[in-house]
């Protein structure tokens, strides 16, 4: 998180199966971002922005019980057999596998594969069309025994046969390559690399393109081709830039020519790689003038650089010579939202870029964007009658896309806000049948529906707060529909755990993983107690996945020994979709989305600054998933996700003498130096503690000008109209970890001190 004053901090932008996972690691912290000024749209979500995708909805097709997943060895000579196979003596474990069901087959055909690759190679084979769900892991077994036999073209048809959504894929396009080149068919190798080369040039497939590049490169080499080496050789050193490998191939390409495009591609890379100032340098090389495809490429990096950098007017001047000359080029919509963006930060005239955004590109997937920051800017300055026109365009005009619930909810707001309060509540009904609602635009419109009923002196909204704060005990807007209930009205279910003994896991729903080939050969792998399951369970797209399927992979994670992998998915799955009271089922899982990492640092460092445990615990959370080595894109880092100026500027007061940024990294340095700046800005903040969390992310010189401008309003009212929409979705993030805390850990079950005014007292005043 990035703020104006001097000091800078950067945010984050029952079952007992889970009770090991409350300590387990949370899996490695998404890089937090830096706040802009008052920009409609925060740094972290233009990121997201440009870069977004969905996970399709697949149909139930199994349900699973515990007898699912065991063990297919458990007992007898099989158990015996698969002792001798872990022990490595594979002669006997092939000798007592006795048996035709597939796993016994595949055990046996395992067992064969170092001493008797003909055995393997042919059991493999007929294997893998009995046994579907190991389908791909039979024939890439076959394919390495053939390969040891020499058998080249037959395991290179072994290989190409891999199915290309297969954990092995990328390993059988190696191999298959591979084979080729030693049976001199070196054009046949360099095709079986394609598929690798053609991955999308991001971090997680790196390695990969790595190995296929070189490999690719040494290929044309031998077949005396040097354009097709030059060639291989600039996509290594362009898509993988700060690897060995591209150090090692620039000793060659430095004394030959290097095309523009290529630059850029590694100007892309290092944009990626948030090296802004590298992909400065490169872009910059570019001489070409406009509106040549490479010159509006260059400018498109330049600008998108310096945005990443903070340095919006620069960036600004950057892309719009290129948006008034690159009429043809694909890159023009993403410059114009980007100039939009900066326009807006160094308060230059965004709303006619946003506007021109959406008029020539009404279908591009940046048209009801622009059209909703629009209408902010238009509220900004006053133009009411502008903003609510623009708003209702992206309501009805795009009313699938991602912005329209945004769109629904700024119309009630302003109507509610001008005492129009049955408008408002129409805006709410259209908002709340809008196609896959989000948990929290929901969450946000029942809120606001109470407030507004109550508001109109409707007493049904006091039945509406009391359903809120009960499905949703330990989320922002059901702590403060809490607050909003008079005496007597706080009707909140199980906020202890329930003692009548465990629930039931069992059947679950496998959903989407019920024909996910990665999670079917997982679970195989797991009952033939083998370590290649991890493999297979890590690589399943996990975003989207409903609660049965979540707790199933969670289950199957855990007895294959992944407990971090397992606590990672239970927090960004199942804590995802938990609601109501805690109970047997469910306690296990809130301790794991709510674990204590760092516990004792935590009350040390919290205590000797006056703090709350529970709220600098919901803080890291937060700002770090407990990840002691987590860096911002602009150089937060650890746990706190200090700036390092910040982290001095605190040592010094502390008397800790100098502090560099590696030893931020150290967890408790760095919780210490977090919960000072807390305990600092909650006593400027004279004890707010939503204002002293709002300047942790946006820095008290932009709270205190937002409190001049608001001085008299609820705190409910003051969270929904911070200007910073990343802000804005930080607060309630961590005032409802701090509240979650709380409550899953029995601290506390009433709502948090936050100043709302009661229910009563409210709707006197609407009197």
């Amino acid at each position: 998180m990035r703020h104006t004053g001097s000091r800078r901090v950067a945010p984050r932008s029952g079952h007992r199966w889970l009770a090991v996972l409350v300590g387990a690691m949370w899996a490695t912290a998404a890089p937090a971002q830096e706040a802009e000024g008052d920009a409609p749209v925060a740094e972290s979500q233009l990121e997201d922005l440009l870069e977004s995708t969905s996970r399709p909805q697949q149909a139930v097709t199994h349900r699973y019980t515990d007898a699912d997943l065991a063990p297919y060895f458990g007992s007898g000579e099989l158990a015996e057999a698969k002792a001798l196979f872990d022990r490595g003596r594979h002669a006997r474990a092939r000798a007592r596998l006795r048996g035709e069901q597939p796993p016994v087959r595949y055990l046996r055909a395992l067992s064969a594969l170092q001493d008797d690759p003909t055995s393997a190679a042919q059991e493999f084979r007929a294997l893998a069309g009995d046994y579907p769900r190991m389908r791909d892991h039979c024939l890439f077994h076959a394919a390495r025994a053939l390969e040891r036999l020499r058998k080249r073209r037959a395991a290179a048809d072994a290989y190409a046969q891999v199915s290309p959504g297969s954990t092995l894929y990328a390993e059988a396009r190696l191999g298959q390559s591979r084979v080729l080149e030693r049976g001199l068919d070196l054009d046949g190798a360099l095709d079986a690399l394609g598929p690798l080369r053609e991955l999308p040039a991001i971090p997680r497939n790196d390695a990969v393109r790595r190995k296929a590049l070189l490999a690719a490169a040494r290929l044309c080499q031998r077949k005396g081709d040097y354009r097709c080496e030059h060639r291989a050789m600039l996509e290594l050193w362009a898509t993988s830039p700060l690897s060995r490998e591209a150090k090692v191939v620039w000793e060659r390409l430095k004394e030959l020519p290097v095309p523009n495009r290529w630059r850029l591609r590694r100007a892309e890379s290092f944009l990626a790689f948030n090296d802004n100032v590298e992909a400065l340098r490169l872009a910059r090389q570019v001489k070409t003038a406009l509106p040549d495809e490479d010159a509006c490429a260059a400018s498109f990096v330049i600008g998108n650089a310096l945005r990443k950098e903070r340095q919006h007017r620069q960036a600004a001047a950057a892309l719009a010579p290129m948006v008034e000359a690159c009429k043809l080029s694909e890159l023009r919509p993403q410059a114009m939202y980007v100039l939009g963006y900066s326009q807006s930060v160094s308060r230059q005239d965004a709303v006619r870029t946003y506007e021109a955004l959406a008029r020539e590109y009404p279908s591009h997937p940046f048209a009801d964007d622009a059209l909703f920051f629009a209408a902010e800017l238009d509220l900004r300055s006053g133009n009411r009658a502008a903003a609510l026109d623009r708003l209702e365009q992206v309501a009805t005009r795009y009313a699938t896309g991602n912005f329209a619930p945004e769109a629904l909810f700024q119309l009630a707001w302003q109507h509610r806000t001008s005492g129009a309060h049955k408008e408002a509540l129409a805006a709410l009904d259209r908002l709340d049948r809008l196609p896959g609602l989000g948990r929290d635009q929901r969450l946000r419109s029942r809120y606001w529906r109470a407030r507004a009923l109550a508001e109109k002196g409707d007493a049904s909204a006091a039945t509406a707060f009391a359903a809120l704060a009960s499905d949703h005990p330990a989320e922002w807007y059901g702590l403060l529909a809490r607050g909003c209930l008079p005496e007597g009205v706080v009707q909140v279910a199980s906020f202890g755990v329930a003692s009548g003994g465990a629930a039931p896991l069992w059947p679950l729903e496998a959903g989407p993983l019920g024909d996910d080939p990665r999670f079917l050969a997982g679970v195989e792998l797991l009952r033939m107690q083998l370590p290649d399951a991890a493999a297979e369970l890590l690589a399943i797209d996990r975003r989207g996945l409903p609660e049965d399927p979540a707790r199933l992979l969670v289950e199957v994670l855990q007895r294959g020994g992944r407990t971090g992998a397992a606590a990672y998915v239970a927090r960004t799955t199942l804590g995802a979709t938990l609601a109501g009271g805690i109970d047997d089922r469910t306690v296990d899982v809130w301790r794991a989305t709510y674990p204590l990492a760092f516990r004792n640092m935590v009350e040390q460092w919290a205590r000797a600054s006056s703090l709350d445990p529970d709220l600098l615990q919901a803080l890291m959370r937060e700002e770090s998933r407990f990840n002691p080595s987590a860096r911002s894109t602009t150089g937060a880092l650890g746990l706190t996700q200090l700036m390092p100026r910040t982290a001095q500027d605190v040592a010094r007061g502390l008397k800790l003498g100098r502090v560099n940024p590696r030893m931020l990294h150290r967890p408790a340095l760095n919780i210490r130096l977090g919960a000072a700046y807390l305990a600092e800005l909650l006593s400027e903040f004279e004890g707010s503690t939503v204002r002293a969390v709002a300047a942790y992310n946006a820095g008290p010189v932009a709270v205190w000008r937002w409190v001049r401008a608001r001085p008299d309003e609820a705190i409910d009212e003051w969270v929904e109209e911070i200007p910073i929409s990343e802000t804005r979705d930080y607060v309630k993030r961590v005032l409802g970890s701090y509240g979650a805390y709380r409550l899953v850990y029995g601290r506390a079950a009433g709502p948090l001190a936050l100043p709302v005014p009661p229910l009563a007292s409210r709707e006197r005043r609407s009197r």
